[in-house]
C-alpha cells in the first residue's frame, strides 16, 4: 500500500533534501521514508509538510525523543511520525539536538502540546515557545527525567519520593494563585475518584454557571513507566507488558509490538499464525467494545446494557481462555507467530458463542441507541468535527464518526485481513450517539470476520522456525542440543535483532496503536515508544469540553472510549 503514494512521498522526500538540508537515515528497517533534519529546519519543514505539501501531512501521529550514545557523549534527538491519512503515506523525521532545547511546533500541530510536555517530563528537553510547558505524567515534585539513560531502571534504586507541597488530597484542597477563578466563575474537580472518568483521572473544570469554560486534564495517576521497563527486559520477555497497556484490548496490544520486532529481525510469520492472530484480535475487539457499551450505559444512568454486555463478554473470555490459556491478558503472541495451535474443537466452540453475542446485541441496541432517553443524552452531544479530529490526532472510532473511513485493517492491511471481506462503518455527525452506534456496527463486522475465519483458517506451522529471534518450539528443544542451547540463550537474553528502528502498527479498540522500537543490536531495546489512541483523545477534551454543560461533559468524555493505562502507560 505504500506504493499507492510513492510519487508524492518521493517528491516531498526530494524537496526535503533540497530545501531543508535533510538527509536519509540509514537504519530504518520498516521502509518508511526517514530523514534527519538540521535543528534550524524543524519548524520550516513541518510547516511545509502541514500547509503546502499535497496531500498534506495532516496527522501528527507521534512525537517522542531518544537518547543515544555518540563518540562525544550522549545526544538527544526528536522523532516525528507524520501521516497524510492516505494509504501508505508516512514520513519519519529525526532531529539531533546540540543541547536540551528545541522549538515547539504546537502552532503547526496542536496535538504536539502534550507530546512535548511528555518529552519535557521524561527527557528534560525544553520546548521554547510552548504555551504550557510543565510535567504531565509525573508529580511536579519529581526530581530528574526517567527516560534518560543515567536514570535507574528500578524504583528500588531511587531515593523515596517526597512531596514538598503535601500529599495529593492537600494539593486538591488549595487553590493555586494561577487557578483563581474569574468573576462569575468557579473551579470544579471532576475526579480523580469519579465513576464518569472511567478510572483515576482528574479534570479541572473552570465553570460559568453550568457551562464549562476550560478543561485541564490531570493525568499520570496510572503511570508505571512501561517504556523505561522495556529497556530492562529482553524482546521476548516484554510481551506480557503489552497486554497491560490497554488492559481491555488483550492481544490487540501484543500485535503492533511484535510487528515492529519482526520487521527489525526480518521474520516472515507463517500464514496460519497470521490467521490465528487475526481470529484472537477480533475476539478481543468485540469483548473490549462490550465493556465500553456496558460502562457507557452506566455513565448515562441506564443499568441494562451492562448486564447484557458483560454477560456476553464472559462467553468471549471463556473462549480466549480455552484458546490461549490466558483470559484478560492472553500473552499468546510470540516473535514469529503464536505460542501454540488452536485446540482441535475451536470451531465448535466459536460458532455458538458468536450466535449468542449477536443475539445479545439486539437487547443492547434497544437499550442504547434506540432508546429515547439515551438519544436525548447523546444526539448532538460531544460533537467532533473532521477538522478537530485531524487537529488532535484522533483515530479509530473517533475519527470514523466524522466521516473518514480510515481503518488500518482496510487501508494498510496486515495479518490475515487482506483475505477477508468487511466494511468500515462510518458516521458524519461526530457525536456521542454516532460513536455508540459505531461500536455496535463494528461488533457486527468483527462477528462477520470471525465467521469467515471459521471457513478460511489456513493450515501449516504457527511459529517461524528458522529465524534466530523467533522462540524455539519446545518439541525441537527436546530433540537436539543446538536448539536447546539456542533456546537457553534466548531466555538468558544473549542476543537481539539487528541494529535499526521500526514502527509496528495495529488497529486497536482504542485507536491506532504504534510501537516504535529502536535496536542497537543488543538483547534489549535501546528505546521503546508506545503511541496509544487514548493519549490524543483525552488531550482533545481540552477543546471538546468547552461550552458543555456538566451532564453533557460526562456524556462526551465517556463516548471517547479511553482506558487510563492506555493513556498513561
Amino acid at each position: 500500500h505504500r506504493d499507492l503514494h510513492s510519487f508524492p512521498t518521493r517528491r516531498s522526500s526530494d524537496l526535503l533534501q533540497r530545501r531543508f538540508a535533510a538527509h536519509p537515515a540509514g537504519d530504518a528497517r520498516d521502509e518508511l521514508p526517514d530523514f534527519w533534519l538540521p535543528e534550524s529546519q524543524i519548524l520550516p519543514a513541518l510547516a511545509y509538510l502541514r500547509q503546502e505539501r499535497e496531500p498534506a501531512m495532516r496527522l501528527l501521529f507521534d512525537l517522542t525523543a531518544r537518547e543515544e550514545e555518540t563518540a562525544s557523549g550522549s545526544q538527544l534527538c526528536l522523532i516525528y511520525h507524520l501521516h497524510s491519512l492516505q494509504p501508505g503515506d508516512w514520513l519519519r523525521l529525526r532531529v539531533s539536538l546540540t543541547g536540551e532545547e528545541a522549538p515547539s511546533c504546537c502552532a503547526i500541530y496542536p496535538a504536539a502540546n502534550w507530546y512535548e510536555r511528555e518529552i519535557y517530563d521524561l527527557f528534560g528537553i525544553v520546548f521554547t515557545g510552548h504555551p504550557d510547558l510543565r510535567r504531565i505524567l509525573l508529580s511536579p515534585d519529581w526530581e530528574g527525567h526517567p527516560l534518560r539513560k543515567a536514570e535507574p531502571l528500578r524504583a528500588t534504586e531511587r531515593p523515596p519520593l517526597r512531596f514538598e507541597r503535601g500529599c495529593l488530597q492537600e494539593q486538591l484542597a488549595v487553590y493555586n494563585p494561577e487557578d483563581a477563578p474569574g468573576e462569575g466563575e468557579m473551579l470544579l474537580n471532576v475526579g480523580p475518584h469519579h465513576p464518569g472518568t472511567h478510572g483515576i483521572l482528574r479534570y479541572r473544570l473552570r465553570l460559568r454557571g453550568e457551562r464549562v469554560v476550560s478543561v485541564d486534564p490531570d493525568i499520570g495517576y496510572h503511570h508505571r513507566g512501561v517504556e523505561k521497563i522495556a529497556e530492562g527486559h529482553s524482546y521476548h520477555n516484554f510481551i506480557p507488558y503489552t497486554d497491560r497497556v490497554d488492559y481491555l484490548g488483550g492481544v490487540l496490544g501484543e500485535w503492533p509490538y511484535l510487528r515492529a520486532v519482526e520487521t527489525l529481525a526480518d521474520i516472515r510469520v507463517p500464514e496460519r499464525a497470521e490467521g490465528i492472530r487475526t481470529l484472537l484480535a477480533e475476539i478481543c475487539r468485540i469483548e473490549s467494545h462490550l465493556v465500553w457499551l456496558g460502562s457507557y450505559g452506566n455513565d448515562l444512568g441506564t443499568m441494562g446494557p451492562a448486564f447484557y454486555a458483560f454477560r456476553d463478554r464472559s462467553l468471549l473470555l471463556d473462549l480466549i481462555e480455552d484458546f490461549t490459556g490466558g483470559r484478560l491478558h492472553p500473552q499468546f503472541f510470540r516473535i514469529g507467530g503464536v505460542a501454540e495451535d488452536l485446540p482441535e474443537d475451536w470451531q465448535e466452540k466459536l460458532r455458538p458463542v458468536l450466535d449468542r453475542v449477536e443475539a445479545g446485541l439486539r437487547d443492547t441496541q434497544a437499550l442504547s441507541i434506540d432508546n429515547d432517553i439515551f438519544r436525548a443524552r447523546t444526539r448532538g452531544i460531544g460533537q467532533v468535527s473532521a477538522a478537530m479530529a485531524e487537529r488532535w490526532g484522533a483515530t479509530s472510532i473517533v475519527l470514523r464518526s466524522t466521516g473518514s473511513a480510515w481503518d488500518l485493517r482496510k487501508t494498510e492491511p496486515y495479518g490475515f485481513y487482506p483475505q477477508l471481506q468487511f466494511a468500515v462503518p462510518t458516521a458524519s455527525d461526530g457525536d456521542a450517539w454516532s460513536r455508540t452506534a459505531l461500536h455496535l456496527e463494528e461488533i457486527h463486522e468483527s462477528i462477520g470476520i470471525l465467521r469467515q475465519l471459521l471457513k478460511m483458517m489456513p493450515s501449516g506451522p504457527v511459529l517461524a522456525r528458522d529465524a534466530a529471534e523467533a522462540l524455539m518450539p519446545k518439541d525441537r528443544t527436546l530433540q537436539d542440543i543446538e536448539t536447546l542451547i539456542h533456546h537457553f540463550e534466548q531466555m538468558a537474553a544473549e542476543f537481539g535483532p539487528p541494529a535499526g528502528v521500526a514502527l509496528g502498527l495495529g488497529e486497536s479498540a482504542r485507536g491506532m496503536l504504534g510501537y516504535f522500537v529502536c535496536s542497537d543490536g543488543g538483547p534489549r531495546p535501546q528505546r521503546l515508544r508506545v503511541r496509544t489512541g487514548s493519549f490524543p483523545h483525552v488531550q482533545m477534551i481540552t477543546e471538546l469540553g468547552q461550552g458543555l454543560a456538566i451532564p453533557d461533559f460526562i456524556a462526551s468524555i465517556g463516548s471517547l472510549d479511553y482506558v487510563l493505562a492506555d493513556l498513561d502507560r
